[in-house]
């Protein structure tokens, strides 16, 4: 199950590749052994080679994670892969966990905001369209409707987004357990601010919808229409 994970083709895989690819190399193991790897010094000012390390820091964890049914404690684990990768790219321990705090710091995660956004836009269409046109002339049920709408639906996109995030993660790792190494991920760590965007484009979907319908009607209204 887990190795087929990183096979997957299609539509999958390139979300995938978006959301920053397979971490994952030959060699990955549960017994807490760095994969084979030939020393290379890394240049951390160079933004490659920071990303390269930053990637090397996640699979620490990943790989410490497949150590959890060990006896030996996982910070031991965690604690020996640091030093070897310290020792494979000639770069210090601090380095090594410095670019496990910036694993978060991917920017925008496309591979989720896309078909997040596109799946929140068009449902917010057709639940405007259904409401303005069940309550239609009636303001206040309208109102009411279309705020408690906007809440709802701008909540289900921020869950949706965390499982759709789960799932990528789940490829990129080749494991079907992340644990709570997916919290490090942009969209949990922005999860306030997605919730208030989301409001804010329900509202906007609804500004933009409503001065469409108001168009409509007055071509309709118009004395000057041609009558086909």
């Amino acid at each position: 199950m887990a190795r087929m994970a990183c096979t997957i083709s299609g539509p999958v895989l390139v979300l995938a590749a978006l959301a920053g690819g397979c971490i994952t190399r030959p060699g990955m193991n549960g017994n807490c052994q760095w994969p084979p790897e030939p020393p290379r010094p890394l240049m951390l000012s160079n933004p490659p080679d920071a990303q390269h390390l930053v990637v090397d820091a996640e699979l620490v964890a990943e790989l410490t994670d497949r150590y959890r049914f060990s006896s030996e404690p996982q910070p031991a684990c965690e604690a020996r892969l640091i030093e070897t990768v310290a020792r494979t790219h000639g770069v210090s321990v601090a380095d090594v966990a410095a670019a496990r705090g910036r694993i978060p710091d991917k920017g925008l995660d496309l591979a989720v905001n896309i078909p997040m956004t596109v799946l929140f836009v068009v449902t917010a269409l057709l639940v405007v369209r259904r409401v303005q046109r069940r309550f239609a002339g009636e303001r206040m049920p309208t109102a009411i409707t279309l705020v408690l709408a906007s809440f709802v639906l701008s909540w289900l996109v921020v869950m949706l987004g965390e499982f759709w995030t789960s799932i990528l993660q789940m490829i990129r790792v080749a494991s079907l357990h992340v644990g709570g190494r997916v919290d490090q991920l942009p969209w949990l760590q922005h999860q306030p601010q997605i919730f208030t965007i989301g409001v804010a484009v329900f509202w906007a979907v609804v500004f933009v919808m409503t001065r469409a319908a108001k168009t409509d009607k007055g071509s309709e209204d118009d004395p000057r229409r041609l009558e086909i």
